[in-house]
């Protein structure tokens, strides 16, 4: 039985994870739906350009490399970044005569992913091996996966040994492209970072309580001022956190305008979720803070209720008290982990990878130099 090598090369970071997983499956899903005469080997290897070049082409030429020098059969990329080609969005590329493919994860929106990358990997592999190994032409009519949106197949440049899969409609890929970024952004892990700014603001929440203003106020306000007091404060939130840890992409000789834009946007998505999120435990902390403090009778009493305080009453108090101490407190306190905050960003994801392909030059150059002395 002959042995194939099928090199995956993820982007660090959520890439590298799903390349990970997916290296422990695919040899038994390759034999079985591939070519049963094959032992089938997969290597995953982390390369730092493939999640910092914007550019399809640069990708590929940088995944046939590896390949070379890691004497694989197949290559496929995995990156986190989005691809555009002329206002398109580019789920995938497969080179054939090369033998070597590259996957953007944006495309495929967010979870679940895991599913539909497993099968669009197995999907390049069988065109990669098909077009090397001349198989029978009745093999080759497994249509490309379908189950997260309608792809259109374009030739780039009339050679037919070049395929792009481009998500349509338009509208529908920026959206899953955007959804795929906050994906990928991971928004739950810059949570541990919010935990001063909970403090502050619990400890300035619960000192207004100790006031009846608050409670006078919650049982004066009408919804729409509850509504509109809670945007300003989450706005305000997101607003600091962007401009205090420098997380706004600004215009750069790498980063062109409409993927720069598309960055500011999923930062914006992926800071709203994490505000919210903090939002929502601080109104829990001030609801149970409230409900076991706050006597019913003497908040219906200061608050000029009719009767004793309501479960409405409370929530409101709690709402209030939440909004206030977001304005008031949280702002002037300052996430923990600037680094952790700021890998959300992908300007500063790249950035950082450069630098390590930088650094990694650097020392093969070193190295080649100590070698010939």
């Amino acid at each position: 039985m002959s042995e194939l090598t099928v090199g995956l090369l993820p982007a660090p970071e959520l890439p590298e994870k799903i390349a990970r997983s997916l290296a422990n499956e695919l040899p038994d899903l390759l034999y079985n739906e591939i070519d049963n005469t094959v032992e089938w080997n997969i290597e995953v290897v982390i390369d730092p350009l493939t999640g910092a070049a914007e550019n399809a082409n640069e990708i590929i030429d940088e995944t046939e490399e590896r390949k070379k020098r890691n004497g694989w059969d197949y290559a496929i990329c995995l990156t986190d970044l989005p691809i555009y080609e002329k206002s398109n969005i580019v789920l995938a590329d497969v080179n054939k005569d090369r033998c070597v493919s590259q996957i953007s994860l944006p495309a495929f929106g967010s979870v679940p992913m895991k599913k539909r990358i497993r099968e669009v990997v197995i999907s390049m592999v069988r065109e990669l091996h098909h077009h090397q190994y001349e198989v029978d032409k009745s093999e080759k009519k497994k249509r490309f996966p379908k189950t997260f949106s309608p792809i259109r197949t374009v030739i780039p440049d009339n050679d037919e040994n070049n395929t792009r899969y481009i998500v349509i409609p338009k509208l529908n890929g920026r959206l899953r492209v955007l959804f795929g970024m906050v994906y990928a952004n991971r928004p739950w892990t810059i949570f541990p970072s919010f935990k001063s700014v909970v403090a502050v603001a619990f400890a300035t929440g619960t000192y207004g309580l100790i006031f009846p203003t608050l409670w006078t106020l919650s049982a004066a306000f009408e919804q729409t001022r509850f509504i509109a007091l809670m945007f300003t404060a989450l706005f305000s939130m997101i607003v600091w956190i962007i401009f205090a840890h420098n997380l706004w992409e600004k215009p750069s000789h790498r980063s062109k305008y409409n993927l720069r834009r598309l960055y500011n946007f999923a930062t914006v998505v992926t800071l709203s979720i994490a505000v919210i999120l903090y939002y929502l435990m601080l109104f829990i902390l001030f609801f149970v803070a409230v409900r076991i403090f706050v006597p019913a009778e003497l908040f219906g009493m200061e608050a000029g209720l009719e009767s004793s305080a309501q479960m409405m009453d409370y929530l409101h108090l709690a709402w209030l008290a939440t909004s206030v101490a977001t304005l008031a407190g949280a702002l002037g306190a300052g996430l923990e982990n600037d680094e952790l905050v700021r890998n959300i960003t992908y300007g500063y994801r790249q950035k950082r990878r450069y630098q390590e392909i930088e650094q990694e030059s650097t020392k093969d150059h070193d190295t080649k130099g100590n070698e010939s002395s």
